[in-house]
């Protein structure tokens, strides 16, 4: 069987046929997760039955053992072996072998994350060749898409979020952003997310706005949007700040400094009784956002401050010891705030 384009595998696999082998190959690895999920949701295999192998660090016997092993509570099981671009000559002599006499209980999905036409390793190629020549096998080229494929790509994500969007806006995101489908489609999610569900239609004023916000965009306007309680706004800064090379450690610090300023506002207005032109005084609030500043510490209570300060440091040693994910890590401190 020939290589497939994503567009002709999106129909086979539509029709809820399933092969024994896949071969997902190419260096769009959002074109590769994405078939990756469309046979997941179809197989739609439970956790018992469902392995992941790393094909630098596994043998090609632990993958044989996998697919041999009958299902348990499930018609089939699903065998994931990523990277196999990576994988060893002798595992994929291996793995080549199993074409030719394939477990029917299992499925083999190998995900190849480079140009497989220019694969120099003999036994991979020797691999690829089979998986392309077999008909056991669906081959699917993941390869980098033109800009005019890109430019029809983006618009099928507005429309499947139900906006519309202008030639001449997808050539501004395009040039943004460049042709890398994952960059494109998580800058399609923050656009959507920033004009909201109501606006049906994405203009170049949007992106003007989107654009000249982000120009302004620190951790002082973080600090005021968590102050504010603005979940929608306070993520999406923090992306920019991550993306923009902030120090996360720094993100950290001021929404700390910004928690303890509003836990002294609390403790002056109401332990001491000063009033609000004091209070602006001692902490060195600027007059022009004093208003706002005070409007908003009425909706932090002193328990959840406090409570705040606890997770604040929860992020800091798991971001320090490496325990979480660093933008995970931002990202729940930051909704526990605001929420």
């Amino acid at each position: 069987m020939a290589i497939l384009k994503v567009a002709d595998f999106n129909k086979i696999i539509s029709s809820q046929k399933i092969a024994p082998v896949y071969l997902f190959a190419g260096e769009e690895t959002y074109l590769v997760d994405a078939c990756l999920k469309s046979v997941e949701k179809i197989v739609n295999a439970n956790s018992l039955n469902r392995e992941i192998f790393y094909a630098s660090e596994s043998s090609a016997q632990d993958i044989l053992n996998a697919l041999q092993t009958l299902p348990f509570l499930g018609e089939k099981r699903l065998i994931i072996v990523k990277g196999a671009n990576k994988m060893k000559a002798s595992d994929a002599e291996q793995l080549s072998d199993y074409l030719l006499n394939i477990t029917e209980t299992s499925i083999l999905v190998l995900l190849y994350n480079d140009n497989y036409k220019k694969e120099t390793i003999a036994k991979r190629k020797e691999l690829i060749n089979n998986c392309l020549s077999s008909k056991s096998c669906v081959s699917v080229d993941c390869r980098k898409l033109y800009e005019n494929e890109v430019k029809e790509f983006v618009k099928k994500e507005f429309n499947f979020r139900k906006k519309s969007i202008s030639h001449d806006t997808i050539l501004k995101i395009l040039d943004n952003n460049g042709t890398d489908l994952l960059s494109i489609t998580s800058e399609i999610e923050k656009i959507c997310l920033f004009v909201g569900e109501n606006k049906k239609e994405v203009n170049q004023e949007d992106l003007d706005l989107i654009s000249g916000y982000t120009k302004e965009l620190n951790i002082y306007s973080l600090s005021s949007c968590i102050e504010s309680k603005d979940l929608k706004k306070a993520l999406f800064i923090l992306d920019k700040l991550l993306t923009k090379g902030e120090e996360p450690v720094m993100v950290l610090s001021a929404i700390s400094s910004s928690i303890r300023k509003m836990l002294n506002a609390k403790s002056m207005l109401e332990e001491h009784s000063m009033s609000t032109p004091q209070v602006a005084l001692n902490l060195k609030i600027h007059s022009f956002y004093s208003s706002a500043f005070f409007a908003n510490l009425k909706k932090h209570s002193v328990d959840k401050l406090k409570e705040t300060l606890k997770k604040i440091l929860e992020a800091d040693i798991a971001i320090k010891t490496g325990s979480l994910d660093t933008s995970f890590a931002l990202e729940k401190t930051v909704i526990y705030m605001c929420t």
